[in-house]
């Protein structure tokens, strides 16, 4: 009997032991969870960095070449990348291929725009093959089974470049319907990266004159580029004949009738054919850098430049 008093005795001892040491363990543990959340934590500076995602395009084409006429069409269509950005390039290569649909101008010729901007191959095909219609009537309105010429009409809108904060997307149209020579066009519009939207204004009309120096060296250029040979020893007097031909009403070089664009070394001008002189000439272009025209440059366009 004293055995067992004993050894319940000792029993109960141990389980308060064990009771108290639980206790005291998590007792323990809690104030070491308590003085964790309590104590400071270290802290660092840190920069929220926003990826950059890139614009991935496909080089999509469709051409017709038949006896009645060539047509053939291009551009760059937009894959991925920034949602604004893709929603808006779509919409403007289905407008830009719309444009040669009819290129006479007939507003009963027009066909209805393609609405499925996702489908890049789809839109290119249905614009080619409303394009052809409307070039191939060309020789259906000539009385002269002798033609041995064939009209053609092309259209390229290619992405030009991109920056971590804007793309620019270059046109380019060749149309010959009968003639000496055909017509051709060049221009490029820039997107703003994060939000799609066209950069619409890059410089101020009301700022001309104190542009023409950067215009004027700009268009001069364009003629030593293209006009200048190792043969002429009058480098200067020939540059100044070409300029005297412009076919300005002043002193004035407007700015392009097609806007200026966007590059990474400047601003790009580019003017098309007959707007500032003879098609002789051709289409004078030429950058100016940002160093010299930054400080005309629009709010949105000095942003999208990264100009301060």
């Amino acid at each position: 009997m004293n055995n067992k008093k004993s050894l319940f005795l000792f029993t109960s001892l141990l389980s308060i032991a064990l009771i108290v040491g639980c206790k005291g363990e998590k007792a323990s543990a809690a104030k070491k969870v308590t003085d964790s959340v309590v104590a400071p934590l270290p802290t660092t500076d840190s920069v929220v960095v926003e990826k950059e995602v890139p614009l991935v395009v496909d080089s999509i084409g469709k051409s017709y070449s038949m006896d009645k006429g060539v047509v053939d069409l291009a551009y760059s269509f937009p894959v991925s990348g920034p949602q604004p950005l893709v929603d808006s390039l779509r919409a403007y290569l289905s407008s830009e291929m719309a444009d040669v649909v009819n290129v006479d101008g007939e507003e009963g010729a027009k066909a209805k725009p393609y609405t499925n901007f996702a489908d890049g191959r789809g839109m290119i095909s249905y614009y080619a093959k409303n394009a052809y219609k409307s070039v191939s009537s060309t020789l259906d309105e000539i009385d002269d089974p002798n033609v041995t010429w064939k009209p053609e009409l092309s259209k390229f809108v290619m992405k030009e470049n991109e920056t971590d904060r804007y793309v620019t997307y270059g046109s380019s149209f060749y149309m010959y319907s009968g003639g000496v020579h055909g017509m051709a066009a060049k221009y490029a519009v820039t997107f703003d990266k994060k939000t799609g939207a066209k950069l619409l204004n890059v410089l101020n009309p009301k700022d001309i004159k104190e542009l023409q120096p950067m215009i004027r060296a700009g268009v001069e250029s364009y003629f030593r580029r293209t006009r200048v040979t190792d043969e002429d020893k009058d480098v200067e007097g020939l540059i100044k004949s070409y300029m005297s031909t412009l076919f300005l009403d002043t002193a004035i070089i407007p700015l392009p009738a097609n806007g200026v664009y966007l590059s990474p070394e400047g601003v790009v001008f580019i003017y098309g054919q007959y707007e500032i002189g003879s098609y002789a000439i051709g289409m004078p272009t030429f950058t100016v850098p940002y160093s010299k025209i930054g400080k005309f440059l629009s709010p949105e366009a000095r942003c999208l430049a990264g100009i301060k």
